[in-house]
């Protein structure tokens, strides 16, 4: 329903076959035009690539919000994921290997490892440090496992020269997890890192 105001001169809403909004503190008109939706093949196939991709994202992008290097100033951190991967959202499927949870001109670490010992609670990470001219020594080495199968994610890091990072937490028996890690940096207030890569563990049989 379209709200008509006499004294100012301009309306909101739909009056008629004409719309009325706010447009940078300008009152506009417009011709409605009715949203089109003909669900295409590709726009089912976008779809379900959205929905999948957003999924997953969701089980960790509220952890990474202080640990990442993408620019947020205009979106969430998981919008930010989402865009990241556009291509894997229109080709309609998750693919969890070539899945980018953060991006950046630093180079990675090298033979990252990440392992499950017995006792399913802990996840040990270790790596040979990144080096180069452009790290800090205050450069830190983030790390994301994610379990699909109960839904949840932990995320901590470590200097980048430590070399190892232990994740405690109550990781569900013969349970494919997915293991993310990237380089993150500090150039005055702003963050820098290095494009993330991925691993996969299995936890062993309780």
């Amino acid at each position: 329903m379209g709200v008509l105001n006499l004294l100012k001169g301009a309306y909101s809403g739909k009056v008629g076959q004409t719309v009325g909004s706010k447009w940078k503190n300008l009152s506009t008109i417009r011709t409605f035009a009715k949203p089109s939706n003909p669900n295409t093949p590709d726009q089912q196939t976008t779809r379900t690539g959205f929905a999948a991709v957003s999924a997953f994202v969701a089980l960790f992008a509220d952890q990474v919000k202080r640990f990442t290097s993408l620019d947020l100033r205009a979106m969430s951190v998981r919008n930010a994921i989402m865009r990241l991967n556009a291509a894997q959202i229109a080709a309609g499927t998750l693919d969890e290997a070539t899945l980018k949870i953060n991006k950046g001109g630093l180079p990675n670490v090298t033979t990252f490892v990440p392992t499950a010992p017995a006792g399913l609670a802990t996840v040990v990470s270790t790596w040979d440090p990144a080096t180069a001219p452009s790290i800090s020594a205050e450069a830190e080495v983030v790390v994301v496992v994610v379990s699909q199968g109960t839904g949840e994610a932990w995320v901590d890091k470590a200097l980048n020269t430590a070399g190892t990072l232990t994740i405690t937490g109550v990781f569900p028996a013969s349970e494919p997890l997915d293991v993310y890690h990237y380089v993150l940096d500090s150039r005055g207030s702003s963050k820098v890192g290095s494009s993330s890569a991925y691993s996969t563990i299995t936890t062993p049989s309780a």
